[in-house]
């Protein structure tokens, strides 16, 4: 039985912050390593997460692994809800912050 991947909102994939592109290495920036650590196994289908296009001289597309993306997710996340009336009033309701949250837990899988 397939499973669906929930596709995370580019809203709450830029609030994941990335290194920026011309601090990487050639293979973090083309996503085959995580794009916060280049010392670990190439990234593959199976183990990549997609963190989306980011915009600025030139388009990219970041790729990292799990547990990276988890901590990173979780900061944003830390960061977002005081900020977000939805979330204060009603977490079930902000998509972001669900998605985060999401995004967040994917470490542990």
């Amino acid at each position: 039985m397939a499973t669906t991947e929930t596709v995370t909102p580019p809203d709450a994939l830029a609030l994941v912050a990335c290194p920026p592109l011309d601090a990487l290495s050639v293979d973090q920036a083309r996503g085959a390593t995580c794009v916060w650590d280049a010392t670990e196994p190439p990234l593959t289908a199976e183990t990549a997460v997609d963190l989306g296009e980011r915009r600025g001289d030139v388009h990219w597309f970041p790729r990292a692994c799990r547990e990276h993306t988890g901590e990173r997710a979780h900061e944003a996340l830390l960061e977002h809800v005081p900020r977000c009336e939805e979330c204060t009033a009603n977490k079930a309701i902000c998509a972001i912050g669900r998605a985060l949250y999401r995004l967040a837990r994917r470490r542990a899988v």
